[in-house]
């Protein structure tokens, strides 16, 4: 068991990074653009992806035949959808040029059509599973994503947030009969775990009651926001589900990784929610550390996360997105 977790790990760790560089190179053969490619790549970077590589052919050969699989299914449903073969793919990200990764800070490739440069986010990502698209500091979360708001509902869900957390250490340490005196310290010495997945099911019912009343208050400043200003709102989700950038286009290919199914590709541009007859809509709450929201075919999912430890105020808000699957018209 401890040996697969760290399988998973390494998985994890590097299928992002090679997945990405993969799905460039087997783009620009297919564009007879490999030596341009090749080029533009950061001498750093290649390095890095050599290493990576001889890693994984070391500790989990099975990977590399799954990603060439993945990233040849990506680099054709690209071409697919420019009905074109595009030039000057260049890959974005670490090493790479940092006024033009600014620029396109969402973008993992950069490539040029008959029309213009297009952007392209690239997700490899379990299938059936939200794919997660943005992460944020909650004590920022509002005035950054929602600019409109004013700035005191922030604030003032930031001392909520506050509150909640001794709330919570309070809750936890009297479960153990002992006394909160500000910090975990005595919680250590104790030798209670920090880690949420290794507490005992009442103390995890306390932690996800306490997310529960922060993701209640996020409801609540999110139904209000759409209230004050409904576009400005819709406005503001486009970041959230991986729309930073209104002309990226976001290439998800799903897998199976440890089952049969074939890989699947989807390819998604802002046109898809942006349309005035796709209105967000708030679902109702669940009493789970998360809002959903749907905009046509697509459920955003705003979570509230620990950083790590939860005995901390370090928490993050994870935002992912799924996308109900067409039903064909071939019956």
């Amino acid at each position: 068991m401890a040996e697969d977790s760290k399988k998973e790990a390494l998985f994890n760790e590097v299928k992002g990074s090679l997945f990405e560089y993969l799905v460039g190179k087997k783009l620009s053969i297919l564009c007879g653009e490999e030596l341009t490619f090749t080029q533009s790549l950061d001498k750093n970077y290649l390095n890095v992806l050599s290493q990576q590589d001889r890693m994984v052919r070391l500790h989990y050969p099975q990977m590399i035949s799954f990603l060439e699989e993945v990233s040849a299914s990506a680099a054709q449903a690209l071409i697919d959808h420019f009905k074109e073969k595009p030039k000057a793919i260049r890959l974005m990200g670490k090493f790479m040029n940092s006024t033009v990764s600014s620029e396109f800070f969402e973008a993992d490739l950069l490539m040029t059509t008959s029309q213009r440069d297009i952007p392209v986010s690239l997700k490899l990502n379990k299938r059936n599973a939200f794919v997660n698209t943005k992460s944020g500091g909650i004590k920022s979360f509002f005035s950054l994503y929602f600019p409109f708001i004013d700035t005191s509902v922030q604030k003032e869900f930031s001392q909520l947030v506050d509150l909640e957390f001794s709330r919570m250490a309070i809750d936890l340490h009297a479960h153990h009969d002992m006394e909160f005196r500000g910090n975990f310290s005595d919680w250590v010495k104790r030798g209670f775990s920090e880690l949420p997945g290794e507490l005992g099911r009442e103390e995890r019912d306390i932690l996800k009651a306490y997310y529960a009343r922060i993701a209640k208050a996020m409801q609540i400043i999110l139904e209000g926001g759409m209230r004050q200003d409904p576009n400005a709102f819709a406005e503001s989700l486009y970041p959230l589900m991986g729309f930073g950038r209104r002309d990226i286009l976001q290439v998800v290919c799903f897998h199976d990784f440890k089952g049969e199914l074939k890989p699947s590709v989807e390819v998604h541009t802002l046109d898809e929610i942006s349309s005035p007859s796709n209105r967000p809509i708030i679902k109702a709450f669940k009493e789970t550390s998360s809002v959903e929201l749907s905009i046509g075919d697509w459920t955003l999912q705003i979570r509230v996360k620990p950083m790590n430890k939860f005995t901390t105020t370090a928490i993050k808000i994870n935002c992912s997105v799924k996308v109900r699957p067409k039903i064909s018209s071939e019956a």
